[in-house]
């Protein structure tokens, strides 16, 4: 099984997770998410992601359902929510299954908080040499791979 974690917006991650059997899941390719600059906002380059995932032949999309942040200013809440909207519609023309999953749920089922680099450092530990964490902007590819993680543990139960 083949599986694509999406950690959503401009500054998100993408992590394609195989399972084969007889061996933990591993990460086969994982990026930030790629972006375009459009008048001055930065968006997803929905051209260059749909491009990215044709080369796999992914079974399940695992989408981070986001909203709106309090205190969060109009005009970013706009460029955020256009940029999730463009991860969702290339998910689903590139995969048949789409899941969503709030932060809040796969988080409390790894028993982490809203730390970036607790999410890093599970991740390392979970899939280990699969990635290089060495950089602390790879949080949005180690939330992504973990939300891969949770949907695998969700389906052995």
């Amino acid at each position: 099984m083949i599986l694509l974690g999406i950690d959503p917006g401009a500054t998100g991650g993408l992590a394609v997770v195989s399972t084969d059997v007889g061996r933990l899941p591993y990460i086969e390719e994982a990026c930030r998410m790629p972006t375009v600059k459009v008048r001055s906002k930065t968006l997803v380059d929905s051209d260059e992601l749909f491009k990215w995932l044709m080369a796999w032949p992914i079974d399940a999309a695992i989408i981070e359902w986001v909203h709106a942040m309090p205190r969060q200013g109009v005009s970013s809440s706009f460029s955020f929510g256009r940029s999730t909207g463009a991860v969702e519609a290339v998910a689903m023309l590139v995969t048949k299954r789409v899941e969503f999953v709030l932060s809040t749920q796969w988080k409390k089922h790894f028993g982490l908080s809203s730390s970036k680099q607790a999410s890093i450092d599970l991740a390392r530990r979970l899939f280990g040499k699969s990635y290089t964490w060495d950089k602390k902007a790879d949080d949005g590819i180690a939330e992504a791979s973990l939300m891969c993680r949770w949907f695998l543990d969700k389906q052995a139960r």
